[in-house]
């Protein structure tokens, strides 16, 4: 990240593990932790030793203070940045942090993403306020000491600023101006003795100043040479104006190095102008800059005297013209955004009290809007996201009780009887599941839990469920001799699930549609470069779906990975298939690419690159990170069961103890390290925890887990949840979990990972 060795951050944290995490995940990006504190006290206490730029703070804290009052505290003994990362997202908690400015609300659960960018918007805002207050402060010290004149006013006409060369013309005290009226203390007049308006009716590209008569405070009028321009903040929004003016000085006294002293200043004001005018209370242009003239392609003399109107398209007086005048009339702000036709922009108009007319800033907002029409799509995306999570948990625990209860109901008939009802309520769970993985997929990331797998078999598989097209011919093309790969099967089912319904639907009339699977070469990946290595070792995979169909137009082309866009809308197509693809292959660190030819067909590949530093569970969801050497086995193996809903735990439990378990279960983390310390002490140690990852109203499995191991570093514990997107799911070795297990899951799913823990563990302790 830019600038990342000057961000200190503390991290306020009361959950030990998470804090941990954190610090481990921004050290990775180049950051600078300087510290984990558990309490706001332990925070200020040791605020002036650790001197941070950032603190990243919980809002419920281990002390008496909590984050809010905390960050409060830290504020008013410092310019330090703070970003919430929190849990609470009530109203009232943040209506309270809001009253703290913070620079980032981050809620957990969060991805190592959500984290990365949080800070990193919060960095670049931080090292911007900390830049602008440097540039305020050099400017300050600039103006006191010009030659020239300066007074600085805000829109309402009230002086906010004056140096003391200003001060020495005026008369005027510089203190005492502050908050005063700048027709009061800048009473400029024609030569003629008619009142001279503060904006010169000139054009801005003239070098020379005017010259009017300035009544000082004592009614002496003095000639002055005068320029003003617009004021305006980081953001280009007008916020005053800002005018420089200066005695005249006899022409023997002006030299080149005076020239070089004032001249210069006068030019940069005036170069940082947007398109600027002023109208009277008639609409005419009475005052035009030379950004002004070039937006409208007009010379001075032929802009001044117009009428507003008549330089604006005939729609803009129908859209705009009420709320204009009500701004002129009753001498207020007002903000519109007006569409130039001919040159296809949008502009942003500024209006504002000046005189008896308006002053009218212009800003070109084409960029932003188009930015924001984008940020549209993708609040839509994330809104549904957001929408998607927020029932996954509580979907895939009735999905987990539906679809174990009938894998229980197969199993119990399949010697007496076949059931074909049993088998396809089973796949329209399965395919429920889907939807819902598929919604959490690009709402948050989808995190992949990976196993080891080939991709030959994960494409056989795939083809044995899945109803094909009519009239379309299927040809699979697996290059013999691939390595297994550390990937999430169901993120990638549902990327040629999708990729497959487009080729099918491509052509409707029938066709073929090939899939291939191989390692490419570098020079395919890599065209037009030198390859010496005959022993190529392959550095990735990649899966490609090649369909005869319509194509793709080229303007469509580059539209296909936006969310929404489809060309298919009498089909109710979502436009959500290639969105969920690319995020797919971004979250497994590959790539989509694709071609078409319009006519001749498309081919998309999915590239994966071999991952070795990725954290890889086998085929049974264990993680690698806790293989052992196998220990004798106990008679009846004892594990602690943690899950919220009595449906999913009940059906654990019967799933369980028929095989042979003895299980105790829990509703709430706190429960279960009680009873875990309680078996403990009892000499009667459980051999394996099963933890649910989320309990509203309490203890979840990752403070659950935390707890335990400080009971007992060798505790054995699964983690499950339907929240399949969360970064513990995809890295439960980092959380201290041997195995995770995403919701739904069949019971024999459970049984073969909780067998396969034992066995590769053994029992540790007899009954």
């Amino acid at each position: 990240m830019t600038n990342s060795d000057r961000i200190r951050i503390l991290i306020v944290e009361n959950e030990g593990l998470v804090g941990c995490d954190m610090a481990a995940s921004l050290g990775k990006l180049g950051y600078l932790v300087v510290g984990i504190c558990a309490s706001g006290e332990e925070a200020l206490e040791r605020f002036e030793e650790l001197r941070p730029d950032l603190v990243l703070l919980d809002v419920h804290l281990a002390g008496q203070l909590d984050g809010i009052d905390t960050a409060r505290e830290l504020q008013r003994r410092s310019r330090v940045a703070i970003v919430y990362v929190t849990a609470c997202a009530d109203l009232d908690t943040v209506a309270r942090a809001r009253q703290t400015h913070p620079h980032g609300y981050l809620l957990k659960p969060f991805s190592h993403d959500e984290l990365r960018l949080t800070v990193e918007v919060a960095s670049q805002r931080h090292l911007e306020e900390n830049a602008r207050q440097r540039r305020e402060h050099s400017y300050f010290e600039a103006f006191q000491s010009l030659a020239d004149g300066v007074i600085a006013a805000d829109l309402a006409g009230g002086i906010v600023f004056m140096n003391p060369a200003a001060a020495r013309i005026t008369g005027w005290n510089a203190q005492e101006v502050v908050g005063r009226s700048l027709n009061e203390v800048f009473r400029i007049y024609q030569a003629s003795g008619e009142p001279a308006d503060i904006l010169p009716a000139e054009t801005a590209s003239q070098t020379s100043e005017r010259t009017v008569h300035l009544t000082t405070r004592s009614g002496e009028r003095v000639p002055v040479q005068d320029r003003t321009a617009p004021l305006r903040d980081a953001q280009g929004q007008l916020t005053g104006l800002i005018i420089l003016f200066r005695a005249p000085m006899p022409a023997a006294a002006v030299t080149p190095e005076t020239n070089r002293n004032t001249a210069p200043l006068v030019d940069v004001v005036e170069s940082i102008s947007d398109p600027l005018f002023a109208l009277d209370a008639r609409w005419r242009v009475t005052y035009a800059n030379a950004s002004a003239l070039r937006l409208f392609d007009r010379g001075l003399a032929h802009m001044l005297g117009l009428s507003l109107w008549d330089i604006m398209p005939t729609s803009t007086r129908e859209l705009h013209h009420e709320a204009l005048a009500h701004a002129m009339l009753h001498r207020e702000t007002v903000i519109r955004e007006i569409y130039l036709d001919e040159k296809q922009l949008w502009l942003e108009l500024r209006a504002y009290p000046f005189g008896e007319g308006l002053l009218l800033l212009v800003q070109d907002v084409t960029a932003r809007r188009e930015e924001a029409e984008r940020r549209n799509r993708i609040d839509r995306l994330e809104s549904l996201g957001l929408l998607a999570r927020g029932f996954a948990h509580d979907f895939n625990n009735l999905l987990t009780v539906l679809l174990g209860n009938i894998s229980l109901a197969e199993m119990r008939l399949r010697n007496a009887i076949t059931l074909p009802e049993l088998h396809t309520a089973k796949q329209a769970t399965l395919q429920a599941q889907n939807l819902v993985q598929q919604l959490l997929t690009f709402a948050r990331g989808g995190a992949p839990i990976k196993a080891l797998v080939r991709l030959g078999d994960l494409i056989d598989t795939f083809f044995m469920h899945h109803t094909r097209a009519n009239r379309i011919e299927y040809r699979i093309e697996v290059q013999p001799g691939l390595p297994q790969i550390a990937i999430d099967g169901g993120q990638v089912r549902r990327l040629l699930s999708n990729l497959i319904r487009n080729a099918e639907q491509a052509q409707p009339n029938g066709g073929e549609i090939i899939i291939r699977c191989f390692a490419p070469d570098h020079a395919e990946m890599f065209p037009g470069e030198m390859v010496t290595d005959t022993n190529f070792q392959p550095s990735g995979l990649a899966i490609e779906v090649e369909d005869k169909g319509e194509g793709i137009a080229p303007d469509h082309l580059t539209h296909i990975f936006e969310p929404y866009f489809s060309t298919r809308k009498a089909d109710n197509a979502t436009g959500l298939g290639l969105t969920v693809c690319e995020s797919i292959a971004k979250a497994h660190g590959g790539s989509l690419t694709v071609r078409s030819d319009l006519g001749r067909g498309t081919t998309v590949r999915f590239y994966l690159p071999l991952d070795s530093d990725a954290e890889e569970a086998d085929a049974f969801g264990l993680s690698k990170v806790f293989d052992a050497p196998p220990e004798l086995a106990a008679a009846t193996p004892r594990i602690l069961v943690l899950e919220d809903d009595p449906l999913v735990r009940s059906l654990i439990v019967r799933n369980l103890t028929s095989n042979g378990f003895d299980v105790t279960e829990s509703a709430e983390g706190s429960d279960t390290v009680r009873l875990y310390q309680e078996s403990m002490t009892q000499g009667r140690a459980f051999d394996l925890v099963i933890l649910d990852l989320s309990i509203p109203n309490g203890m979840g499995g990752v403070r659950a887990m935390e707890k335990l191991r400080a009971i007992d570093p060798e505790v054995f514990a699964i983690v499950s949840s339907g929240y399949s997107d969360d970064p513990v799911m995809a890295k439960p070795a980092a959380y201290g979990f041997a195995a995770v297990l995403p919701k739904p899951y069949e019971p024999a799913d459970m049984l073969r990972l909780v067998r396969n823990i034992l066995a590769t563990r053994g029992i540790r302790r007899a009954s």
